[in-house]
């Protein structure tokens, strides 16, 4: 079937000369300091294979030195494993993180860190950075936003996440795997490290005054924007004012409880989508299960926030940008 062929990106390079692994690293890390030293001559060799889709990428790196420097991981999330000890994250900071080997820790977000790396193999998972935001904002009935992740996942979520890690990994690591197979893996990762390391967006700074009330409008209208509801009905349901309601959402937002209202229904639509199989599912159902009636002007919304039509994002293609 045409639109269950497979998408992948598949990477496999490798070598035996240091300045080009430095070159190679500094481009895939976003970095312009990577470091590797302590190596002797005609014993060095490096390898770097990565299998994915825009979405989600499974990424194996092995170097045979140490290597220290710095990391921007950018609009992505990581998530990496090491086969041995020897690897410690964002060594400049008071609390550096030592991984342990066999063991998953998400990479720092939202900001360049250091690191210093023994003679290792390493796995990694990358997520773009929407699609992870997503389908943790869906897992949560939150509005996705940058996240923030737990530094020790939940023990029992942690096993749970690595059993999907070695149910996903013979078929995400195959360049031929379906694209049907290959986003329902996607999802279930993402999913599995949501709950692992507890991903939630990070907490908006708002003033005191009239905190709780904004508050609890904000989370009955995202718990409840699959249903018709109006600003009266959050009006009732905060305990503020129809006025007050609206000055407390110009103050703290910038936006009114409806549109809050209709952007909260817009990225859960963008969830259902970007987890969607086309050939199984219509823009327009997944619309009008959140309340878009008039589906130009859903189209339209959809654009002018997310910057592709609805139509776009369900058959997004799975190859690199």
């Amino acid at each position: 079937m045409p639109s269950d062929s497979p998408r992948a990106e598949h990477l496999d390079r490798r070598g035996l000369d240091i300045d080009e692994a430095v070159s190679f690293y500094e481009r895939v890390y976003a970095s312009h300091d990577i470091h590797i030293s302590g190596a002797t001559r005609g014993e060095f060799a490096w390898r770097y294979r990565t299998v994915g889709d825009e979405h989600v990428s499974v990424n194996t790196s092995a170097v045979g030195a140490r290597r220290w420097g710095t990391i921007n991981p950018g609009r992505q999330y990581i998530l990496a494993w090491a086969t041995r000890p020897g690897i410690l994250l964002d060594t400049d900071s008071s609390s550096p993180l030592e991984m342990v080997p066999g063991v998953p820790v998400m990479y720092p977000a939202h900001r360049e860190f250091t690191f210093d790396a023994t003679p290792n193999t390493q796995h990694l998972v990358r997520f773009d950075g929407d699609f992870l935001e997503a389908v943790a904002a869906a897992h949560r009935d939150g509005v996705p936003g940058p996240l923030v992740f737990r530094r020790h996942p939940d023990p029992e979520a942690l096993r749970t996440l690595q059993r999907v890690i070695s149910a996903a990994g013979p078929e995400l690591l195959h360049v031929d795997t379906a694209r049907s197979t290959r986003i329902r893996w996607n999802l279930a990762l993402a999913e599995a490290v949501a709950a692992a390391f507890d991903a939630s967006p990070r907490k908006r700074v708002v003033p005191p005054a009239g905190t709780a009330r904004f508050r609890s409008a904000q989370e009955w209208i995202v718990a409840n924007a699959h249903l018709p509801i109006s600003v009266t009905d959050v009006s009732r349901a905060s305990g503020l004012s129809v006025r007050g309601l609206q000055d407390a959402f110009q103050r703290e937002v910038g936006i009114t409880p409806m549109r809050f209202l209709r952007e909260t229904r817009l990225h859960r639509v963008r969830a259902e989508l970007l987890s969607a199989d086309a050939a199984e599912t219509t823009v327009a159902e997944v619309a009008r299960a959140w309340g878009f009636s008039h589906l130009g002007r859903f189209a339209a919304y959809y654009e002018q926030v997310f910057a592709e039509l609805p139509s776009a994002t369900l058959r997004r293609p799975l190859a690199p940008r």
